[in-house]
């Protein structure tokens, strides 16, 4: 990382800390998509994650969604990936 996104990810997760909320769960790779989508400003792209975080905590509660909340999709045999990969990416795709 060039040391400008480096400075930009480090402020933008004490701004978040200050407005109580957590990067703890969340690697550099997602925040740093907050970043990109807010061109690099972190007082922005703090707002906008803290914003995410509040809806995907009201969204699921435990961190996931259940497989009874979506018994017909998988009667249908879809398929929708959950969590992280490997490297702390988000593995959703949808």
């Amino acid at each position: 990382m060039e040391k400008t996104q480096d400075f930009a990810l480090a402020k933008m997760k004490k701004s978040v800390q200050k407005l109580g909320s957590s990067t703890e769960k969340f690697g550099d790779p997602t925040l740093m998509r907050f970043l990109i989508v807010r061109s690099m400003d972190p007082d922005k792209a703090e707002k906008m994650f803290v914003q995410w975080h509040k809806w995907r905590a009201s969204f699921a509660p435990s961190g996931f969604v259940s497989d009874v909340e979506v018994k017909d999709q998988f009667a249908d045999r879809k398929i929708f990936l959950q969590g992280l990969s490997k490297l702390g990416s988000s593995s959703n795709s949808g």
